[in-house]
């Protein structure tokens, strides 16, 4: 391999492997929800406090015992070998993730003892619901399970990434949003796409959930049943739904068809996954097309509302 291309798969590896680039996810999705729903931007510590919190979600589930000195999975490979400096930089988020989340708290402490119930149901649940991803000592985690994996997942993501946006928006800035059809296609588009994503990676992680004694629906019954019965059915699910909601919108046809572009890529994508494929391919790829797809949300507003 010539140096460039050592260069460039040793920058990849940190983007991917590091969670780097789910911080950058992160702050695409929260972007996309104001700019879709058409409310200003948050300030600047809220993006901080977002992206450094998905990182550390991350890295503290996939985190490798000090105990285990070899492995053959490339990502558990890289986090052996750069323990010290992965340490290092998840301090570093860290420290962004505290002094950015009290920054946040001081604005707005008020406001957040006079929420609604409703509000501190959802917050709490979604809480409960993230901490069950991880493997406690007393046995309760939810991943271990079929569906409630990719289901504890999407519904983080969307709620961190549709939800919160806008509910720290309306507590720093009293700006209201509207729980309207605009915001429900938003969270229930965000939320499918992570189903799939989830579903998507147990193809990746096939022979450790294996090992491990994971029911994934790819243990339970194969990469093609998963493909043909689950990922490609949801995959027209979120295709028709885009499509009705442009008829419901009165959208014009070439609209549709740009807003159709993200999912018409998963799709392609997941035809591919018969084909096995490196870990990395896989986290650049899956992750990819959720990026993708918070690009297309944005360029569909500047484009064609602008």
């Amino acid at each position: 391999m010539k140096l460039e291309q050592k260069v460039t798969y040793l920058v990849w590896e940190i983007i991917f492997y590091s969670n780097f680039f789910m911080g950058l996810m992160s702050i695409g999705l929260n972007l996309e929800t104001n700019i879709k729903i058409g409310l200003p931007l948050n300030n600047i510590e809220y993006y901080f406090f977002i992206s450094s919190l998905s990182i550390l979600f991350y890295f503290y589930a996939y985190k490798i015992p000090q105990l285990i000195t070899v492995a053959s999975n490339p990502r558990t490979l890289f986090y052996i070998k750069n323990r010290k400096s992965l340490f290092l930089f998840n301090i570093f988020v860290s420290v962004i993730c505290v002094c950015s989340g009290f920054v946040i708290f001081l604005r707005c402490y008020n406001e957040i003892f006079q929420l609604s119930f409703e509000h501190y149901i959802i917050l709490g649940f979604t809480f409960l619901l993230s901490i069950s991803y991880y493997n406690w000592k007393f046995g309760l985690s939810l991943r271990k399970y079929t569906w409630f994996k990719p289901l504890l997942i999407a519904w983080t993501w969307a709620i961190t990434t549709v939800y919160l946006p806008l509910l720290i928006l309306d507590l720093e800035n009293k700006i209201s949003f509207a729980v309207d059809s605009k915001f429900y296609f938003l969270f229930v588009q965000t939320f499918m796409y992570f189903i799939v994503n989830a579903i998507i990676f147990d193809i990746k992680d096939f022979e450790d959930d294996y090992n491990r004694g994971l029911k994934t629906f790819v243990v339970k019954y194969g990469i093609k049943f998963t493909l043909n019965a689950i990922i490609f059915p949801l995959i027209f699910l979120g295709f028709l739904s885009f499509i009705i909601f442009g008829i419901w919108y009165n959208l014009p046809i070439h609209r549709i068809i740009f807003m159709l572009i993200p999912i018409s890529f998963m799709a392609v994508f997941a035809y591919q996954l018969k084909h096995k494929r490196s870990i990395l391919f896989y986290l650049s790829a899956i992750d990819g097309m959720i990026l993708v797809k918070a690009l297309f949300g944005i360029l569909s507003v500047i484009l064609f509302e602008s």
